[in-house]
């Protein structure tokens, strides 16, 4: 199977994807940043936990809802 912009295929995926972009640059930094007070560059490791959540959330249930 190849795909091929799965990501804009349909409104509800769209949804999803704003969804895992909130949740990597947004909600991850909100969650590290209390446990890195001291270090000068606090998102980076919010940016990959979001990213990490975002992409096991996408292999288990949003890509059931791009289409082919």
């Amino acid at each position: 199977d190849f795909y091929i912009m799965v990501h804009l295929s349909n409104p509800t995926v769209i949804i999803i994807m704003c969804f895992y972009s909130l949740l990597t640059f947004f909600i991850g930094p909100l969650i590290t940043r209390p446990f890195l007070n001291d270090h000068p560059d606090q998102c980076v490791a919010g940016f990959l936990l979001g990213f990490t959540v975002s992409i096991f959330l996408w292999m288990k249930f949003g890509r059931k809802f791009a289409k082919k």
